[in-house]
């Protein structure tokens, strides 16, 4: 008795599994070249920057079991699939082979990020966490009000703290002078443009640090989620006000002399084109030496890096991880830091 021709014999389910592990193939490239060319130049590559990166694999759950099942060779095409989200899509970094070969140069500075703002943080926490992370240098954003009341407290234990608004550091060494930015103008524009410059004396070694808290993307994603296509101009728009401040803080940055990093909470991701247009001369240290995808943000759906430290000429990254969890929609962001200077590299 043959089968009837609608159904799905073995020949016929193979056919349409070799089709979808192609069409499976090809949309991972799709995705991966919407990210890494359009992202935060076309509203729909940026929904896809800031969404949850982990779903484009979900097909593998159903493609991987089916081909083993039935055509093994289709196992190859799928596996060319999991670096590409792995690294790509989902930003999986490694240490580079610089860093792995790199011989025992002293760490000359600990530096922490840190967007404080999330959540219902306790101003005792702080010094704890301080303690435990042991930075020379710790930068926060959405700092204000906590920082002023843990401020007696940090001093009493030798840190040096500056608050602007949201912007706050806290040093073991001395601060030198504060450069901030007036935000004004970017305030009425409704955006965050908090960018300060700070000179630290570090022994022998006089630092800049500038510290940045941009626009968020989440209003501008929150139109298209409320209204689809028709809330596009309004992601456009922000995406626009976010390219705007990362010109005004990149320009910040240019007013250093010496030794410079750059810190806080930028609210994008690498593969974003602001980030890539303003922020790729700067090596990125988690980049260079961390290892996993380093979110520094998280929501009930996904996690994003979007916490960053940046380094100028002449620094050496030995080591970059997130630190502990207190909480808050933010984790800090940490890394170890060499001096090597400008001349040796």
């Amino acid at each position: 008795m043959t089968a009837p021709p609608s159904a799905l014999t073995p020949s016929r389910a193979t056919r349409l599994l070799t089709r979808c592990v192609w069409l499976y193939l090809f949309g991972v490239l799709v995705v991966t070249g919407l990210l890494l060319e359009l992202a935060d130049e076309w509203w729909v590559a940026s929904l896809i920057l800031f969404g949850p990166r982990w779903i484009w694999a979900i097909p593998l759950g159903v493609l991987v079991p089916a081909a083993w099942h039935l055509r093994r060779r289709l196992l190859w095409p799928l596996g060319l699939t999991t670096p590409a989200l792995l690294f790509l899509v989902n930003s999986f970094e490694i240490p580079s082979l610089a860093v792995l070969t790199r011989g025992d140069e002293h760490r000359d500075l600990r530096v922490m990020t840190y967007n404080i703002g999330g959540g219902h943080p306790d101003p005792a926490s702080l010094a704890p966490l301080l303690e435990e992370i042991a930075p020379d240098v710790a930068l926060f954003q959405e700092c204000d009000a906590l920082l002023t009341t843990a401020r007696s407290a940090l001093e009493q234990r030798g840190w040096h703290i500056e608050i602007q608004w949201s912007s706050c550091i806290a040093s073991k060494y001395p601060i030198r002078k504060v450069d901030a930015r007036d935000p004004k103008d970017i305030w009425k524009m409704g955006g965050s443009g908090a960018i300060v410059r700070y000179e630290v004396e570090l022994p022998g070694l006089p630092i800049n640090i500038v510290n940045v808290h941009l626009e968020t993307v989440r209003e501008g994603l929150a139109a298209v989620m409320s209204r689809a296509w028709r809330g596009a101009p309004e992601l456009e728009a922000n995406i626009q006000q976010r390219d705007l401040e990362s010109g005004l803080a990149h320009r910040w940055t240019e007013r250093a002399s010496g030794p410079l990093v750059v810190t806080g909470d930028f609210n994008m991701p690498l593969e974003s084109a602001i980030y890539q247009r303003h922020w790729s001369s700067f090596t990125n240290a988690f980049s260079e030496a961390g290892f996993g995808f380093g979110v520094t943000k998280a929501t009930a759906l996904h996690g994003i890096r979007i916490d960053h430290v940046l380094l100028g000429p002449g620094w050496v990254c030995l080591d970059a991880w997130v630190g502990p969890d207190l909480g808050m929609d933010h984790r800090p962001m940490v890394t170890d830091l060499h001096w090597r200077g400008k001349s040796e590299e």
